[in-house]
């Protein structure tokens, strides 16, 4: 009876491993149109009395570029402290979607999500802490520079170029993320069936 149940167990979490995989690469897809959007000035600079439709089609795309990471920092490996931050990060980033969406001025948004992404750093960090090659090196860079430009935004005045690095960090970290979630599937798969 245990055996059963430990059986289907695995079959469920090799399941979810192969979800998880897959959200993961449409995450990374998300993100590039996402973050390509802000080099289109009507799209980012869309404001819900100027441009309703706009504005809230970038809402939504920001929203659903965080909430597609949820089961991501979920499978990950991490101290539950760093999984907690992720967590953070994609409410905090989420809220700051809906503030813009509502009219909130420009300066008190901004300023919690770069608070935020505090919070994106040490996941990034944890995440990626413990991971060989590429994805370590990626999620180190990448919480450097998420965390960096927290502190240094205030002096930015094109409060975006200290970012630009991102645009391609936080993909191709989710890509790497993605594989490994779905090698460690193909890895424990292999040892079950020998």
């Amino acid at each position: 009876m245990m055996s059963t149940y430990v059986e289907q167990s695995e079959v469920v979490a090799d399941k979810t491993r192969r979800v998880v995989g897959r959200v993961a690469y449409i995450s990374a897809g998300l993100w590039i149109v996402r973050l390509l959007a802000f080099f289109v000035p009507a799209l980012r600079d869309a404001s819900p009395s100027g441009a309703p439709l706009l504005s809230e089609v970038f809402c939504v795309l920001g929203i659903a570029t965080h909430m597609t990471l949820l089961p991501v920092v979920d499978a990950l490996p991490g101290p539950r402290w760093g999984k907690a931050a992720g967590y953070s990060w994609i409410a905090i980033d989420m809220a700051t979607e809906i503030m813009q969406l509502n009219g909130v001025p420009h300066a008190t948004y901004i300023a919690l999500k770069y608070g935020g992404h505090i919070s994106a750093a040490v996941w990034f960090a944890t995440a990626s802490w413990r991971q060989k090659g590429a994805m370590r090196v990626v999620g180190l860079l990448l919480a450097a520079v998420l965390g960096g430009y927290s502190f240094v935004a205030p002096f930015d005045p094109t409060h975006f170029i200290g970012l630009l690095p991102s645009l391609v960090l936080i993909p191709t970290w989710i890509i790497l993320a993605g594989r490994k979630i779905a090698r460690e599937r193909r890895a424990k798969a292999d040892v079950a069936v020998e």
